[in-house]
């Protein structure tokens, strides 16, 4: 007899419930809704979080979306959930037709709990007449577990929590006003917050202290009802809310539990004067309190944190930037995958997440919610485990001690009732301490002694605990080799800005001038800095999140796990190197992910860094590195945790099948990345570089990286193209075949190898021409003029001869716009010095370096160029000199006389002929004109790969990290 939906709807609510014990599921309630006879499939209600609806019909399930949207904006029956309120998400379920035939519900458990495949969508909004859907289309496929997480995430609406961080953000302007008049009114105020932040006074400070005081009334009414507790609304007499019933009420709370969130709020508040600003204060703070506890997303997202990171005075010195909670979701998720092994709570116990730059907590907050996540879909109870975890698994340091309260208040929050004894989460010292020694926070862990001092609070080293200040003698030993998680999105800036002897005094020392640390501090924090980093992979010019890539190397234990959020550059920039040989030698599993979005401030994982960051996951080898990395380009960044997720189990599940494409089979694409029926990406299989650029990033169309590979490697294979009809094509490396000029600060400059100072041209034929600058509007045209001459400094004759002997006319471009510029190779008639945007690039003779030219302006040129630099800007590609010289082009020392003659020839045809911006070569017949008389006339290759050349113009411009977004895109 088939099982009939009501029978299945029963069976699906048993086994959720079973899958989180924190939920109270019910399969067909009826009246469970005010008003409405109309029962939920299965319906979903957790305290602290939105109720859920799942609505379940048999594949094909014509009126699924009909009755889906139909239960938003309906209300719950108090009676029948321990959450009320109108429903805003409902989750679409489309059940096999297997589940229908079978012979009984046994047989439909064991369905369930194995592989059977379950499609479903989420419908979120306040009406059926207002809702998103996610996916936009179709639907996503998984199985119980997976939907058990997806409606885990549905719990959390997106635009709720965005809607509670501007409420906070609110909230916070409006209580800092009260705290600013206190603090005018009141000595005793301005020293409590001094104090307690360990920051100098400022408009910042009053946000940071208004932050702290609300997340603290948020958790206090998250705590009601326990431990007699009793919440807001009960401490107020006669409608009012003073400052002794709050401190009463947190006295009462911090003898059981939770000092990292109420002592510092707590000192705080008991020095606010005088006490009728407390009152304003307390009543606005609670307001939007409850505000945050209806919209019911105070425990799960990192609302504070959001604020908070907007209020840090020292960010642009510190580098701190806030990781996005959907960035977070992502990187965790991958980090910790689903290997269906995580019910056994030892695992679990044993199971140590490190994050030496916590800012607010919300990597490692993430990380530990994904393993409570996994150990309760698979049966265990991660509530009994969180005193564990918080004494003895989770690490997070940081120097700023407001930052640090968020996080311990966010790891706290996961399970608020329950008590722990201490805690790892450590302000660490920064800077000159009080015995006078230097410390540089985390990183001191790569010092001798591998141990990491808190700051020394009221002359004793001091960390937070579970229910008070532990005093501490030697600080925190952390072994190496000890972590299974070091998740980080560490502090971008460079420690020194020292280059070639050249010093900017407005920019000394830029990562060490933060927490107002004085000249002799900084340069003495730069100079440990360089002893921790010797023999690892840190490098001053990389910046400090090299360093603490070397840290993470350094902590995580042997097949433990790294997860970074670092800037795109350390993919390929030649100071990241090291970083890139560390991960190829010693780690397997590596996945990358970058984003092929137009703009740049879009292809960051982080809120706003405003560049191009990557996120990279890999796992120590036990001394068997794969060598190479799966390659993930997405096209947009995650919207919501829930997405985040979603991506995640997909790459996790494609990364997994050993039939990914490669970089190297080819113009055939990678594996399209789907959430639903929307592509999001693309996963490619790569070689991981130990000399070279990884280059397979923020690429919307693998095909092109493809193509750009062969090419690189003299072998002309198109999209389209069979690979037995794919021409070789004679190329070398720049260095190979020709010289490259020498750096702009040894020409012109303070430097002891400069010889020149630079002046603008005044005369027509200056003796030392040089170009210099771009500028756009001159340079469509091959033959490009000199913008600047050298002028001899005293005593730098011989010096100067030297660099004039480096002269050429060809010039490569090391900063290309490619949405606004159209050369990558300039010619300048003269024999001339090639400066900060134009090294010099010269040959054996005039006829080669115009070969050069001609070469390196087709497209096959400017994919050469595009594939070989950074990409850290939109629409730019950029290469330092060294870079230049590893940069595949056309070996024109091959190239016959009469190849060398038919070059000129085309050369003077087209020398006056203008060309649109590289990334307008889609429709420039300038650049078609000049492809077809190298490619076909100069180098004979056969006129049919003219059409696939054709459609590379169209995908290589249609890349947005050529076009920028420009509207002159394809």
């Amino acid at each position: 007899m088939p099982i009939i939906e009501d029978q299945l709807n029963g069976r699906i609510a048993t086994l959720l419930g079973r899958l989180n014990s924190r939920w109270r599921v019910s399969g067909e309630n009826a009246g469970a809704f005010q008003g409405s006879n109309r029962k939920p499939d299965v319906l979903v209600t957790q305290f602290g979080a939105q109720p859920v609806v799942v609505e379940n019909e048999y594949l094909p399930a014509g009126t699924l979306e009909q009755d889906a949207v139909g239960r938003l904006g309906e209300t719950l029956n108090s009676q029948v959930a321990s959450a009320t309120g109108a429903i805003n998400a409902v989750v679409a379920l489309r059940s096999p037709p297997a589940l229908r035939d079978c012979s009984g519900l046994d047989d439909v458990d064991k369905l369930l709990d194995g592989n059977i495949a379950l499609e479903y969508a989420l419908y979120s909004g306040p009406s059926p007449q207002e809702f998103s859907r996610f996916p936009q289309s179709g639907f996503i496929t998984g199985q119980l577990r997976d939907l058990a997480a997806f409606v885990g995430y549905a719990a959390t609406p997106q635009d709720a929590a965005e809607r509670a961080a501007q409420i906070l953000e609110d909230g916070v302007s409006d209580a800092a006003a009260i705290l600013r008049e206190a603090a005018r009114l009141s000595d005793d105020t301005r020293q409590a917050i001094v104090e307690q932040l360990k920051q100098d006074y400022s408009e910042q400070t009053l946000r940071i202290t208004a932050t702290i005081l609300t997340n603290a009334l948020v958790f206090h009414q998250n705590l009601a009802g326990q431990y007699g507790v009793q919440n807001l609304t009960q401490l107020r007499s006669g409608g009012v809310l003073t400052q002794s019933a709050v401190l009463n009420e947190w006295d009462k709370i911090l003898d059981v539990n939770y000092w990292s969130i109420f002592n510092i709020a707590g000192q705080i508040l008991r020095n606010i004067n005088p006490p009728s600003s407390a009152v304003a204060m307390l009543q606005s703070m609670s307001d939007t309190a409850d505000e945050l506890i209806a919209l019911g997303v105070s425990q799960s997202h990192d609302l504070a944190g959001t604020v908070f990171q907007k209020l840090i005075a020292d960010r642009k010195f510190l580098a701190t930037f806030y990781t996005r909670p959907e960035s977070a979701a992502l990187l965790a998720n991958l980090a910790i995958p689903d290997d269906g092994k995580w019910h056994d709570p030892e695992r679990v116990k044993d199971f140590r997440i490190a994050d030496f730059a916590c800012g607010t907590g919300t990597l490692i907050h993430a990380a530990y919610r994904r393993v409570c996540q996994l150990h309760q879909l698979a049966g265990g109870n991660p509530e009994q485990l969180h005193a564990h975890m918080m004494e003895n698994c989770l690490t997070a340091l940081d120097v700023l001690p407001s930052a640090v309260h968020l996080t311990a208040s966010m790891l706290s929050s996961s399970y608020p009732a329950q008590r722990y004894e201490g805690t790892r989460t450590v302000v660490t010292q920064y800077g000159k301490t009080e015995r006078g020694a230097i410390s540089l926070g985390s990183l001191d862990l790569l010092g001798e002694t591998g141990e990491v001092r808190p700051l020394i609070a009221m002359n004793r080293a001091t960390t937070i605990t579970g229910t008070g200040e532990e005093e501490l003698d030697l600080g925190i030993s952390m072994p190496p080799v000890s972590q299974s998680l070091v998740i980080m999105n560490p502090p971008f800036t460079k420690p020194d800005s020292d280059w070639d002897g050249q010093r900017d005094e407005s920019y000394y020392a830029k990562h060490f001038h933060g927490l107002s640390t004085d000249r002799d501090t900084q340069t003495r924090m730069s100079a440990l800095a360089r002893e921790y980093g010797r023999g690892t992979c840190a490098h001053g010019y990389a910046g400090l999140a090299s360093y603490f890539v070397a840290l993470s190397h350094h902590m995580v234990r042997k097949q433990g796990t790294i997860a970074l959020v670092l800037p795109m550059t350390a993919l390929q920039g030649s100071s990241w190197q090291k970083v890139r040989q560390l991960i190829s030698r010693g780690y397997r599993d590596v996945t990358v992910l970058t984003i092929a979005a137009d703009k740049q401030d879009d292809q960051s994982f982080s809120a706003d860094t405003g560049m191009a960051e990557t996120m990279i996951i890999c796992r120590e080898s036990l001394g068997n590195p794969s060598r190479r990395g799966k390659f993930v380009s997405l096209l947009r960044r995650p919207n919501s945790e829930m997405e985040a997720a979603e991506i995640a189990r997909a790459i996790t599940n494609i990364t997994s099948d050993s039939a990914i494409g490669t970089l190297e089979s080819g113009p055939l694409g990678g594996v399209l990345l789907s959430i639903g029926e929307e592509r999001i990406g693309e996963i490619i299989d790569a070689p991981l570089e130990r000399e070279a650029p990884w280059s397979s990033i923020g690429i919307a169309d693998f095909s092109v990286a493809q193509t750009a590979y062969q090419i690189a490697r003299g072998k002309i294979w198109l999209p389209q193209m069979q690979e037995q009809d794919a021409v070789a094509i004679p190329l070398r490396t720049v260095d190979a075949v020709g010289s490259v000029g020498i750096q702009d600060q040894n020409i012109v400059g303070r430097g002891s190898q400069a010889g020149f100072d630079l002046i603008k041209t005044t005369v027509s034929n200056p003796t030392y021409p040089m170009l210099w600058s771009h500028n756009a509007a001159l340079e469509k045209k091959l033959v490009v003029a000199p913008d600047s001459e050298g002028q001899i400094k005293p005593g730098k004759s011989d010096r100067a001869a030297e660099i004039w002997a480096t002269r050429s006319h060809a010039h490569h471009s090391r900063d290309f716009r490619f949405n606004s510029q159209p050369l990558a190779v300039a010619f300048t008639e003269r024999q001339t010095i090639g400066g900060r945007a134009w090294p010099n690039v010269w040959f054996g003779s005039r006829a080669q370096e115009i070969a050069h030219t001609l070469w390196g302006n087709t497209t096959l040129g400017l994919l050469c160029y595009w594939w070989h630099s950074s990409r850290q800007q939109s629409g730019r590609g950029s290469m330092p000199i060294s870079a230049i010289r590893t940069m595949p082009t056309l070996d024109v020392t091959r190239l016959t006389p009469e190849q060398l003659a038919s070059a000129e020839a085309i050369f003077e045809d087209m020398r006056d002929l203008t060309f649109l911006p590289a990334n307008e070569a889609y429709r420039d017949n300038t650049r078609k004109e000049l492809d077809h008389r190298v490619l076909i006339d100069l180098l004979g290759l056969p006129e049919s790969i003219l059409e696939p050349l054709d459609l590379l113009r169209l995908k290589w411009c249609s890349e947005p990290s050529v076009h920028g977004g420009k509207s002159t895109r394809p």
